[in-house]
């Protein structure tokens, strides 16, 4: 969860979890909240009966729960059992809800590829990287049918960023690059350059922006940028941590470059295992 969410209802003695994003729920607010923030990750299998069962049980909401399973067996959409879970309490204000079922319905009217690619962006979100990577594989598989370059451009700097987190750098370096061809984005050419830098030394590295028409200022300001921030190694992605240790070689700080490393792989592990389940 992303913000302070004040809950006032009964608090689970089991919670449900999403299996998709791993992400546990408690009460109903935080239920509300993660229904309004990730629809585009809820199929209908998760709004199935074991749900239901929870908020009779678990929330003490059997009027709900009784409302759920009688629309279960009548509605096609899985969003019209989500709205009917937000009306039923007070954590969203009307207006609130109608916002969210004008999203949802400008979201039907979206291409395939589109929706595609909002489900691949919840993945990433939740760093369930090759959950992500395998949806906007899809996307590319179909690119030559896809016009906006710009946004195709956009689905490879994020399958790109999926292949850092996972450490396949060939991976990202080529998709980044694809990225900037399409999408003309800095930020593209900035998760290459990143990317590169962690197998290259200062004077490679500076040779490989020069390609690109980026002089020494450039370089430095690539990396204060890399080694600006003041986030806990462990509370970043793995492609933030991979630019903290690239800043720490590039300034020859090899004890901390082989500490972040350390926690990368760690990491790199657990949530490849995480993954895989």
């Amino acid at each position: 969860m992303s913000k302070i969410i004040l809950c006032t209802t009964k608090e689970a003695s089991h919670p449900f979890i999403f299996l998709n994003t791993k992400v546990e729920i408690n009460t109903y607010e935080e239920l509300c909240f993660y229904i309004y923030n990730n629809t585009v990750l809820i199929s209908k299998s998760s709004i199935s009966e074991k749900l239901f069962d929870w908020i009779r049980d678990e929330l003490d909401m059997p009027q709900l729960a009784a409302k759920l399973y009688t629309m279960s067996n009548k509605t096609t959409f899985v969003q019209d059992l989500l709205v009917e879970i937000l009306n039923e309490g007070d954590y969203y204000e009307p207006e609130e809800i109608t916002t969210y079922i004008e999203a949802w319905q400008k979201y039907r009217k979206l291409s395939l590829n589109q929706r595609k690619k909002l489900k691949a962006d919840g993945y990433l979100r939740y760093r369930r990287y090759i959950k992500a990577a395998s949806i906007y594989d899809e996307i590319i598989d179909e690119s030559k049918d896809i016009q906006d370059k710009v946004f195709l451009g956009n689905v490879y700097h994020n399958r790109a960023v999926a292949s850092a987190n996972n450490l396949n750098t060939d991976e990202a370096k080529r998709y980044f690059l694809k990225a900037y061809e399409l999408n003309k984005n800095d930020e593209s050419l900035r998760g290459y350059l990143i990317v590169f830098a962690s197998g290259s030394d200062s004077a490679t590295l500076k040779q490989e922006m020069r390609k690109f028409d980026l002089d020494d200022d450039n370089f430095e300001n690539l990396i204060l940028e890399i080694g600006d921030s003041n986030e806990d190694v462990r509370e970043m992605t793995i492609y933030s941590m991979l630019q903290r240790a690239i800043y720490n070689r590039m300034n020859k700080d090899m004890i901390d470059y082989d500490k972040r490393m350390d926690i990368i792989l760690g990491q790199l592990k657990d949530e490849f295992r995480e993954q895989a389940i």
